[in-house]
C-alpha cells in the first residue's frame, strides 16, 4: 500500500467522525498503522498535522453551520468536537480572525485555505 493509499484511509476515517473528539491513537488504531508512521507519512503528504487538519475541517463545518442554520454558536462548537464555547471561540477566531458570532452576521461562508 502506497502512502497515498494510508492517508486516503486517515483522511476517510477523518471525515466520517469528524463531529467526534479524535486523536492520533484513534486515528492509527482505525487505518492500522502506528502512530508515528502515520504521523510523518501524513504531515509529508497532507502539509498539516492531522491534529491541524482535524481542526480545519471541524472549523470550516463549523463555518458552513453558522451561515447556513440558526443552531446557537454553543451547539456548533460542541458538534464541531470542542468541549467549551470558549475553546470553539478561540480556536474559530485564530483562524478566521473574527469570533464566531461576526463571522455569522456577516453571512459569508469562505472555506480555509
Amino acid at each position: 500500500m502506497s502512502s497515498m493509499d494510508e492517508v486516503i484511509m486517515a483522511i476517510n476515517f477523518i471525515e466520517a467522525n469528524l463531529t467526534k473528539k479524535m486523536d492520533l491513537d484513534m486515528i492509527s488504531g482505525a487505518v492500522h498503522y502506528s502512530k508515528y508512521h502515520l504521523h510523518r507519512v501524513f504531515s509529508d503528504t497532507v502539509g498539516l498535522t492531522i491534529h491541524d487538519y482535524i481542526q480545519r475541517r471541524q472549523l470550516t463545518e463549523s463555518a458552513k453551520l453558522l451561515v447556513f442554520s440558526c443552531k446557537p454558536i454553543v451547539q456548533i462548537a460542541f458538534l464541531s468536537g470542542y468541549q467549551s464555547q470558549q475553546a470553539f471561540t478561540n480556536a474559530f477566531t485564530a483562524m478566521y480572525r473574527m469570533p464566531p458570532n461576526m463571522y455569522r452576521e456577516n453571512e459569508r461562508f469562505s472555506p480555509s485555505e
